[in-house]
């Protein structure tokens, strides 16, 4: 937008356009949520100051109170004094709010408030109900008393506890000072004591269980191991509870499943023997037997070797000096044969003692796995008769096992029934207060605190009902319009007219902002045609239209104002006085647009009145002579200014908007409601909108932040 700025006494027709900063910033959430309470004002105020009123007077008024308070110590962890974390579990750490927050319900509940009750007497004497803030005539009989007692504890016990601390405070308030203390005091011990007793019948109501469930383990137990002995002696087991020879782990089996072991060790020791004979006389059986290491290192056969050796010595010397038929020769030649038989036949027995010893262990070997198989299934028939008994037997286990945890357990529940600690330790028992309870500041602020809800409730619905069009912020927010300018209002006793004719007043300076931003919206020409109209009347538009033309005009524009409202004339009151034809009369053609203008040396722009407001304006609007007269009209003018009827519950507007270049929306702001706005544009052609101006503006009733009224003024000249 543009800033005109006067050179030294130079008329207006001289002012230059010079660009200039946006006038109107968007505002932030912050901005607009301190704006809504700025326009609220009033109402928060009221509401505030009502319920401060009504604080005080409450606070004089009721009777006086006085509040007794005591202070609790609330562990999670109990002393464990047996050691025993079954008994006093450690509370997990995330636990401890719970916990705390537990103790606190406890306060509050029914029993211990009819403990206090019944400890202190509390329904059984007027005065003392009368304290509590009830009426003795609402109990007519000693139950109604006790329960309405009851209540009024429960509803008006507080317990508190601070932040980061264990320790908590139980309060009570009544009309008695001394009333207040006793029950608080009660409170506490009541809290204690519950405490410690619900222990003790927690550990009273173990015991017994624990009683009944040991009598019947113990009978179980018992039950489960004649059944196991009597299923022994009927399947005739030789089942032994004796460990075996070997691992002291191993349970021991039955006599013949010990034997079966046994002889199936056996068993495998003469399967190796037989197969380590038969790999040997497997080796030995296609050997010559003097070749075998056992015939050679045999002593009788290498007695006879060497015998055989000295035999062969002599039989060689002699018969290098005798032939072999001599006695001696033949004699060691036989002699050598006899020992060579006896070698050969010792090596045949020594080689056939390995067959042997094959034949023997094979034979041991058989014998062994019919045994062996004999033993096994005898075994396995008694194996099959003692699964039964197995079952038994795991029963037994089973029962004798829970029988023994049982008794542990009792043990330890009967040592811990009398070593039991409580959670709730008494730090500070409470006084009778000396002083009544000064709830005037309290009064205050909590009337405050509501006053203020009640007053952002209603200033919020008030803010949303009224939902009217403040600033240009919702123009461009809400319709997308841009804003060519605001128009302030005027104060009283000035008029509008008078603040237009006056050049240096804020609404003549507005009006000339919006001549140029006009301009600068059309790319910086003006439009030939622009109609004015708003949605509703009274806005502000024929003041606009008046405001405009003479702007322009000053700026040296040719301008023509048309009163284009056929219903009832406005800027006609210019020239009252004259006969000359009107714009209805263009549009009959009855007239030529050339004689229908009005000059005026006072205004210094033409002027065409709307003529005879009596015809049907539809049907003159209607036709297409509307746009031929128009543009004859703006041949001569450099702008045709129309000022239009509202469109609200009309059709005139939306038909000279047809036939016109340029469409100005006029909006009075903090009146017109979005509704009226957007039912307004949404008939007008958007097409040739340019745009909207906020007219009889007011920063401080609308909640804005735009200045003072002397924003659109010249600077003082230094």
């Amino acid at each position: 937008m543009n800033q005109l700025v006067p050179a030294a006494s130079t008329p207006f027709a001289d002012l230059e356009l010079v660009p200039m900063r946006p006038e109107f910033g968007h505002a932030t959430p912050l901005e607009q949520l301190f704006t809504a309470l700025y326009r609220q004002r009033w109402i928060i105020a009221a509401a505030v100051g009502v319920a401060l009123a009504i604080g005080v007077v409450l606070t004089f008024v009721l009777p006086k109170q006085y509040t007794a308070v005591a202070q609790v110590q609330l562990e999670q962890q109990t002393p464990q004094l047996l050691g025993d974390k079954d008994f006093d579990p450690q509370a997990p750490v995330q636990d401890a709010n719970r916990f705390l927050q537990t103790q606190l319900d406890r306060v509050r509940s029914q029993s211990i408030a009819e403990t206090v009750v019944d400890k202190l007497q509390l329904s059984k004497s007027p005065a003392t109900l009368v304290a509590l803030g009830i009426d003795p005539t609402d109990a007519p009989d000693a139950k109604i008393a006790r329960q309405l007692a009851v209540y009024q504890l429960q509803g008006n016990v507080k317990a508190l506890l601070g932040l980061n601390t264990r320790l908590a405070q139980v309060s009570f308030t009544t009309a008695d000072p001394k009333l207040s203390a006793n029950i608080v005091n009660a409170y506490v011990d009541a809290l204690s004591t519950s405490n410690i007793e619900g222990k003790q019948q927690a550990s009273e109501r173990a015991k017994q269980y624990m009683v009944q469930q040991l009598a019947q383990a113990k009978d179980r137990l018992e039950t489960s191991e004649r059944n196991m002995l009597s299923y022994a002696r009927r399947a005739d087991l030789t089942t032994t509870i004796v460990p075996t020879s070997g691992n002291n782990n191993d349970r021991g089996g039955s006599l013949r499943a010990q034997q079966v072991g046994l002889m199936t060790d056996s068993l495998a020791q003469a399967t190796s023997k037989r197969i380590e004979a038969q790999q040997r006389w497997v080796q030995v059986r296609g050997a010559a037997p003097l070749t075998l290491p056992e015939v050679q290192e045999n002593q009788a056969i290498q007695n006879l070797v060497a015998q055989k050796a000295q035999l062969q010595a002599s039989l060689e010397e002699d018969r290098q000096r005798h032939t072999d038929a001599y006695p001696s020769v033949r004699e060691n030649a036989a002699r050598i044969r006899e020992l060579n038989g006896q070698i050969g036949s010792f090596a045949a027995v020594i080689k056939s003692s390995f067959e042997g010893k094959y034949l023997a262990a094979g034979q041991q070997e058989r014998q062994l796995a019919q045994t062996v198989a004999q033993m096994q299934g005898a075994a396995m028939s008694e194996r099959e008769r003692s699964v039964g008994y197995n079952s038994l037997s795991r029963e037994v286990e089973t029962n004798k096992a829970f029988y023994d945890g049982l008794l542990q357990r009792f043990k330890e529940i009967a040592a811990s029934a009398g070593a039991l600690a409580t959670n709730v330790t008494i730090v500070d028992r409470a006084w009778p207060p000396l002083k009544p309870d000064g709830h005037l500041v309290r009064n205050l602020a909590l009337a405050s605190m509501a006053g203020l809800v009640l007053a952002l409730f209603l200033g919020s619905m008030r803010e949303r009902l009224h939902n009217v069009v403040r600033s240009s912020d919702d123009l461009l927010k809400h319709f997308n319009l841009p804003v060519l300018g605001v128009v302030p209002r005027v104060t009283s006793p000035t008029k509008i007219e008078d603040a237009i004719q006056d050049p240096h007043s804020a609404q003549s300076e507005a009006h000339y902002s919006i001549a140029v931003a006009l301009q600068e919206a059309a790319s910086g020409a003006l439009p030939k045609t622009l109609l004015i109209t708003s949605s509703t009347a009274s806005e502000g538009k024929s003041t606009t239209a008046l405001g405009l033309a003479r702007s322009l005009t000053a700026m040296g524009k040719r301008v023509l104002l048309i009163d284009g409202d056929l219903r009832r004339q406005s800027s006609t009151k210019l020239v009252e006085d004259s006969t000359k034809p009107g714009l209805t009369d263009l549009l009959t053609g009855s007239a030529k647009p050339e004689n229908s203008i009005e000059q005026t040396q006072a205004n210094g722009f033409g002027i065409v009145r709307a003529g005879d407001v009596t015809s049907n304006p539809v049907t003159l609007l209607g036709d297409d002579r509307i746009k031929t007269v128009f543009n004859r009209l703006a041949t001569k003018h450099d702008i045709v200014i129309i000022d239009g009827p509202p469109v609200k519950g009309l059709a005139d507007a939306v038909l000279l908007a047809r036939s016109v270049e340029s469409v100005l929306v006029i909006v009075e702001a903090n009146r017109t409601h979005m509704t009226e706005l957007d039912m307004a544009l949404s008939r007008l052609p958007r097409n040739n909108v340019i745009g909207g101006v906020i007219t009889k503006f007011d920063p401080k009733k609308a909640g804005v932040r735009y200045g003072s009224y002397d924003y659109y003024a010249y600077p003082d000249n230094d």
